[in-house]
């Protein structure tokens, strides 16, 4: 698979990753990671959180609705 970012600019580099958003395959330099906090529960599950790899256009409607 080869990134999708990279495609687009006519240009090849293999996939590293997918985002877990809209399933876009993204090389190093497009991957982006969040840390995605858990739901807290009565069950103790504390401070928590997930790695997230998203692309670039989700990263930014991700931060708009943070």
């Amino acid at each position: 698979m080869e990134c999708y970012n990279c495609a687009k600019a006519d240009s090849k580099s293999e996939a590293v990753a997918v985002c877990s958003v809209c399933g876009r395959g993204l090389c190093p330099g497009h991957a982006i990671e969040r840390d995605i906090p858990l739901v807290r529960r009565v069950s103790g599950w504390g401070d928590q959180s997930l790695i997230h790899i998203l692309c670039g256009a989700c990263a930014e409607v991700k931060a708009l609705t943070d």
